[in-house]
């Protein structure tokens, strides 16, 4: 006989345990930390796949100083001579803020008293004590008085000198460098000298004991004067630089005599410290765009959306010698990726 059928009976707690291990899946997904900077999407793919790609950080990011400065424009210049003290005006339309030069040549080797204000850049005299010729710098005045440089009362003989004016010349450090030569007969050169100012004046300052040495070729002339002892001639040029500053020869006819050859190289005043900066961008091509953002002193100054195809840009208002860091990083939306970071501390 067959035997009786029997029912199989259900547990309830199988049931229990199928829906605590479902829960417990849901649970563990809701666990997982939330993706800040990664997208998910098929679009592209095959049916039923998912494709995820990461926001991801610019690259490469570098700064280097920019800096600004004012134009070096010629005001004027005088020449004179004179029994000691000689007197100097300033040239027609010197402004309060300008920089003077003087350039003072006499006989002898004997320090000459220069008037309140006035600084020495430079002195130089030929072999023997024949002449020496005296370069000094001052920042104009609203009115500015004329300047007396006078030589000991022991010597005699006349002094002979110009004065130059100009706007735009750094007036807390305007000489960049400056040097002289000495030597004798027909051609005077100018000493070699190199620069790290850019957009500067260079001053050539000629001295001789005999003769007329004209203004160097490639110069502009700013004056040439005469006592019965000495001559004087000046003239300027500008000059890009950095680097070497252009050597000049003036060349006497017929002259043997003793010769002094300066050179002042004028800094221009700086107008603007800033920076400019450059990178490479997100290869996450569906980012909307960069944001830039500069920082001191661990304070946030600025910060600035750059749209996605712009790899570079400036900065400006800064302060020489502090130091700055720039901090860069992509975005698409409220999600951002990781910043690259940079420092720059200018000095113009």
């Amino acid at each position: 006989m067959d035997e009786p059928h029997r029912r199989v009976r259900r547990v309830p707690g199988a049931r229990l345990v199928g829906l605590v291990a479902a829960l417990g899946l849901l649970v563990a997904v809701s666990a997982l930390p939330s993706a800040h900077t990664a997208f998910s999407a098929t679009s592209g793919t095959p049916v039923n796949s998912l494709a995820a790609d990461h926001l991801r950080p610019p690259s490469g990011l570098s700064v280097t100083q920019t800096c600004s400065y004012a134009p070096v424009v010629l005001r004027g210049a005088l020449a004179s001579t004179k029994v000691s003290p000689l007197t100097l005006s300033p040239p027609p339309g010197t402004a309060a803020g300008d920089v003077l030069v003087a350039q003072v040549a006499y006989y002898g080797t004997s320090p000459i008293t220069a008037p309140s204000g006035w600084t020495r850049i430079t002195l130089t005299d030929t072999s023997g004590g024949v002449v020496t010729s005296a370069v000094y710098w001052k920042l104009a005045a609203g009115t500015e008085p004329a300047a007396d440089f006078a030589r000991p009362t022991s010597e005699s003989g006349d002094m002979v000198g110009g004065i130059v004016a100009y706007r735009g010349v750094s007036g807390s450090t305007p000489v960049a460098v400056a040097g002289g030569a000495a030597g004798s007969g027909q051609m005077a050169t100018t000493p070699a000298l190199t620069t790290t100012a850019t957009g500067a004046v260079v001053i050539h300052l000629l001295t001789r004991s005999g003769g007329q040495p004209p203004a160097p070729t490639g110069t502009n002339p700013l004056w040439t004067h005469s006592s019965d002892s000495e001559t004087v001639t000046a003239a300027d040029e500008a000059f890009a630089g950095p680097g070497a500053v252009p050597q000049r020869t003036s060349t006497t006819s017929g002259s043997t005599t003793a010769w002094i050859a300066q050179t002042v190289v004028l800094r221009p005043a700086l107008q603007q410290v800033g920076a400019s900066l450059s990178w490479t961008a997100t290869p996450s091509s569906w980012a909307d765009g960069h944001t830039l953002e500069r920082f001191a002193g661990g304070t946030v100054q600025a910060n600035h959306p750059v749209p996605l195809g712009t790899t570079t840009a400036t900065d400006a208002g800064l302060v020489n010698g502090t130091t700055y860091g720039y901090r860069l990083w992509a975005y698409r939306g409220t999600w951002v990726s990781a910043a690259v970071t940079t420092t720059l501390t200018p000095a113009c």
